[in-house]
């Protein structure tokens, strides 16, 4: 099997998966509508997803907090190359200091508009709750 065939595969496979635990946690519960403050928004290479070059994937970090909680997200992004470089999974954008209205599930965040595909196709992710904390009120 060649590189592309097994990233393209395993890109899938990941992108299933997510997509099966979104789903189920949009079937089984509601979610909460929140507004979430973003504190923090960084990006880095998700060199774990895509190892033979045949794709680009993107770790989306953001941080901020919701009413006495404070949250770490994580979202990947990937574009493959082939047949022509489009988004094989996407990840909506925020900025720090701005405040969004947000829906919570029990592991995932999503920002509003929630949808599953973008104009072009592309599958949207929800943001995966990395951590979350207590804090005390915001001054």
């Amino acid at each position: 099997m060649d590189g592309y065939n097994a990233d393209v595969k395993r890109i899938v496979a990941i992108a299933l998966l997510e997509i099966a635990v979104c789903g189920w946690s949009l079937g089984q519960e509601r979610g909460q509508d929140i507004s979430f403050h973003v504190t923090a928004v960084r990006s880095e290479d998700a060199t774990d997803w895509c190892p033979t070059g045949e794709c680009d994937a993107t770790r989306i970090t953001v941080e901020g907090y919701s009413a006495t909680t404070e949250y770490v997200l994580d979202c990947v992004e990937v574009i493959t190359h082939k047949p022509s470089p489009h988004y094989a999974d996407y990840c909506d954008h925020v900025h720090a200091h701005n405040d969004y209205d947000a829906t919570l599930w029990p592991a995932n965040i999503g920002f509003k508009p929630i949808k599953s595909k973008t104009a072009d196709g592309a599958p949207v992710s929800l943001y995966r709750i990395v951590s979350e904390k207590e804090i005390s009120k915001r001054k």
